[in-house]
């Protein structure tokens, strides 16, 4: 057996084995062997949740707001087409074989208060204060069009100064019908003398510019309106100022992190984007009765709840009290013994 012999283990060493030797580097990303990372750091790095665009629990498809969890889509005037589209098994045009990424069809409407953005709200505008970040993100559109980038630091309702620092780092992006990685660099200002609002709900947010009047010339380096197909995958935010490769986190890690803020599933026994509880033989007579749900992840704030089409052998209603971050308590009138409800319902804390 040959011996592994290590000369050094910190900075740039050589890892001997036998008559062979290898590059090792150990950085802040992890360890590399001739350049090819072996063994990526899980640090948390990237500050945008379902930066992969892997979970969609309210659907796949949408016109406004968030439809991809954690991803906003603003529109005035303008419409836009929101859907999940599918990789193709083994491209390398995307690294790290994603699966999913996320495309915005825009229609614009003349109107210099007119536009359509993908947004995205990372809870507490502390995170990155006074710090140079780098965002990088993979993008390509129908035909040869910009976006624009803005970075706002938003301190929540009844916050000051006047609630939000708008137009940080504004940078324009030339994308192709080819993908292509991007890199912007923020210098995020520091929040000190600001003051926070009272709900809890202070953001630090990224605004992908997609269509812009011309209200919004200096937020946006003049981007102007358009339509056109845009599409966007494998989204990170860092600390620094140089992109790292893009950390794949855990899928059940990624998706506790999304249901911190929404809960929901589509359902074949619904319409709407609702998850589903069954209770079934949940009494022996008439009468009102209560059960008690815990959600599966404790949520940000205390969620809206909101009921979708229930169907009941033996109920007549059925709404929620006593909501809490941990779980909410259904009510449910049920008219005869015995049977099962099934409750569709979807919870959101949303910033």
């Amino acid at each position: 057996m040959s011996e592994l012999i290590v000369n050094t283990i910190s900075g740039l060493s050589d890892l001997s084995v036998g008559n062979t030797t290898v590059n090792t580097a150990i950085t802040s990303t992890g360890i590399t062997q001739n350049g090819d990372n072996i063994s990526p750091v899980q640090s948390f790095r990237n500050k945008i949740i379902n930066g992969n665009f892997d979970f969609w629990q309210r659907g796949t498809t949408g016109t406004s707001g968030y439809v991809a969890d954690r991803w906003s889509t603003g529109v005035v005037g303008s419409t836009a087409a929101i859907s999940r589209q599918s990789f193709t098994l083994g491209q390398t045009d995307v690294p790290n074989e994603p699966s999913y990424f996320h495309r915005v069809v825009v229609t614009s409407v003349a109107g210099s208060g007119n536009f359509c953005v993908l947004a995205k709200r990372i809870e507490s505008v502390r995170i990155l204060a006074g710090q140079t970040a780098t965002l990088s993100f993979w993008a390509k559109a129908d035909a040869s069009k910009n976006i624009a980038i803005e970075g706002i630091q938003y301190f929540g309702t009844g916050g000051s100064p006047s609630s939000s620092v708008q137009g940080i780092g504004v940078t324009t992006c030339a994308l192709t019908t080819s993908w292509q990685k991007f890199t912007v660099t923020f210098n995020f200002p520091s929040i000190s003398g600001k003051t926070l609002g009272t709900n809890n709900n202070d953001s630090l947010r990224l605004i992908f510019w997609l269509d812009a009047g011309s209200d919004f010339d200096s937020r946006t380096n003049s981007l102007g309106q358009q339509s056109g197909t845009f599409d966007i995958a494998q989204v990170q935010l860092e600390a620094g100022s140089v992109a790292t490769p893009f950390e794949m986190r855990p899928l059940g890690t990624e998706l506790a992190l999304c249901q911190r803020y929404y809960q929901g599933n589509k359902s074949d026994n619904t319409t709407g984007d609702y998850g589903a509880s069954i209770f079934r033989g949940q009494s022996s007579s008439t009468g009102n009765f209560y059960y008690w749900m815990p959600f599966s992840t404790i949520m940000r704030a205390v969620p809206t709840m909101n009921v979708g089409n229930p169907t009941y052998s033996n109920a007549g209603s059925a709404a929620f009290f006593n909501v809490t971050r941990h779980g909410a308590e259904i009510y449910i009138s049920v008219s005869s013994a015995g049977g099962y409800a099934f409750i569709p319902w979807r919870a959101s804390a949303e910033l």
